[in-house]
């Protein structure tokens, strides 16, 4: 859909979401201060996920066998790794009862050597990944709600805060117990400042500025694994790794103090003052000083009306599913955002489904095939739309999970590069549906819907791990139902209105005749007056 079904054909209401647009223009649209705004935010997106995959290496399980006086071999005549002869001249066995001797050749130590987390506790590294994933679960709806009604710039700032200090919380952690909560608490802050820098960055973003925006800085997020494995070879101990992670936060926090509220979560919350200054500082950095100057709180007050901005702070989070349009579109990007984040995350967290190969090159080839397709995404969703191009990824990626089931063990790279593929197309897919999202719902109520969708989708990420634990018994399950789960999603997005060159919403209404102008194209039969959708459940 171009600018023909954007919001500003729809009477009044549009034109001042139209106007509001318009004042950014003004300052100078796309200049110097977007590009600096961009270059704070690349510091801690560029590590994000080298915190989301660190697991890969600190909690990798070395070879091992038990730790005995006599040779504790097995029946096959290796050693054993949970088991040893009982000492008596009977071939029974019992557990290792003094510990384990670990081969640490290519690592100094993990949380699974520190803790002996082997044998029967070998779920545990498991069980903490999908620990952090719950957290980034619970920080999207926590710090999503909260940014709608304390401001983006002021909740990111404070989850930068958050993961540093819970970084390094679990990096200095003196018991695994104590090191799943500071993930989890760490993963919550992650989960709070993607959102809100996301949604900060957006909103000071020209229409036709923001699918390169988004994808650039989902390009920045690929970068994390690249710099997980440079991280993870030279740095062995998996302490000295949780801390490095940790670090770049601390100084993105010390340097976002500089970055200005969002001008329209100002001018939503009647904050009109507030607005009139961020756009002033706004002209001054695009060298644009002279349009600053014309600038007034009545002209601001002409664009975006007092009595609307009165009424925007009433909207609570339950305004998001009280209506048909509000329902469907929360329940589509759920379902697909979910189904995406399921598929990507049981492909990036299982490094070692890959044995013979070199853990460190494996990590590099994860992190390096999501890079062109992150930069491909925001070309496609310029000249395709977002609905086929999210679609085509779906598509596609879903199809080279379930293809790559009947390739034969003894082709192990052909196995492996499908996997590769697969995983940067959900990549890609991840990256087009946190773009939609961005879009569709209004500025009232933005980081509450995004938050909402985004802690559903990371579910995905939740149960990623704990459906690969019934690998070893059930060898077809995980790719099986993680690439059905793809193409069922992918039904969805026929539901999604097309959201190319349409200025953002800042209104429900908005969103919603949205939704119900693609719900008119579907069905073939255009609604006069289109009443009944609005019905209030």
């Amino acid at each position: 859909m171009g600018s023909n079904g954007a919001p500003g054909a729809e009477g009044g209401t549009g034109r001042k979401a139209k106007g509001l647009g318009s004042l950014l223009e003004q300052v100078g649209g796309w200049g110097r201060f977007q590009m600096v705004h961009l270059a704070i935010l690349f510091v801690p997106f560029a590590f994000v996920g080298t915190q989301g995959f660190l697991q890969n290496f600190t909690a990798s399980t070395p070879d091992h066998h038990c730790r005995s006086p006599s040779k504790p071999w097995d029946a096959g005549g290796q050693l054993g790794t949970c088991l040893r002869p009982r000492g008596n001249a009977t071939n029974e066995t019992e557990a290792c009862l003094e510990g384990w001797v670990y081969n640490l050749t290519t690592v100094q130590a993990t949380i699974v050597t520190e803790w002996d987390l082997v044998c029967s506790l070998k779920s545990l590294p498991r069980v903490a990944q999908s620990v952090y994933m719950a957290g980034v679960f619970l920080g999207a709806v926590v710090f999503g709600g909260l940014a709608d009604r304390l401001g983006r710039r002021t909740i990111f700032l404070w989850c930068l805060l958050q993961v540093a200090s819970l970084s390094t919380g679990a990096a200095l952690a003196p018991s695994f117990s104590v090191y799943c909560v500071c993930r989890c608490f760490c993963g919550s802050g992650m989960s709070g400042l993607v959102l809100n820098g996301l949604g900060l960055v957006l909103e000071w973003t020209p229409p036709s500025r923001r699918a390169a925006v988004s994808g650039l800085l989902s390009f920045v997020l690929s970068l994390g694994q690249l710099n997980l494995a440079l991280l993870a070879f030279g740095l062995r101990h998996w302490r000295h790794l949780q801390l490095a992670a940790g670090a770049p936060f601390a100084l993105c926090f010390l340097c976002g103090w500089w970055l200005p509220e969002s001008v329209r979560w100002l001018a939503v919350r009647g904050r009109l003052a507030e607005a009139l200054r961020s756009l002033k500082l706004v002209s001054w950095i695009n060298r644009v000083p002279a349009a600053g100057s014309q600038l007034s709180l009545e002209m601001l007050g002409s664009h975006y009306s007092q009595e609307e901005a009165a009424g925007a702070p009433g909207a609570a989070t339950l305004d998001l599913f009280r209506t048909r349009e509000m329902l469907a579109l929360l329940a589509c990007i759920m379902g697909i955002w979910f189904s995406a984040s399921l598929a990507f995350f049981s492909l990036a967290l299982d490094i070692q489904r890959f044995p013979g190969e070199d853990p460190y090159l494996v990590q590099v080839v994860l992190g390096v095939v999501d890079l062109p397709f992150r930069l491909l995404v925001p070309k496609l969703a310029d000249y395709l739309g977002r609905r086929l191009t999210l679609a085509s990824c779906m598509l596609l990626g879903g199809g080279l999970l379930l293809g790559a089931i009947p390739v034969p063990e003894e082709l192990g790279r052909l196995h492996m590069g499908l996997a590769v593929l697969s995983k940067g197309l959900m990549s890609a897919s991840l990256s087009c549906i946190v773009l939609v999202a961005s879009e569709v719902f209004p500025t009232s109520l933005r980081m509450t819907g995004m938050g909402v969708t985004n802690m559903v989708g990371h579910l995905g990420g939740v149960t990623a791990p704990l459906v690969l634990l019934a690998g070893p018994t059930l060898p077809l399950l995980p790719p099986v139902l993680f690439g059905a789960t793809v193409l069922a999603a992918s039904c969805l997005i026929v539901f999604l209105p097309e959201t190319r060159g349409a200025p953002l919403p800042d209104t429900l209404e908005q969103a919603q005749s949205q939704v119900r102008r693609c719900w008119s194209r579907l069905l073939r039969k255009p609604r006069r007056g289109a009443q009944p959708l609005q019905t209030k459940l």
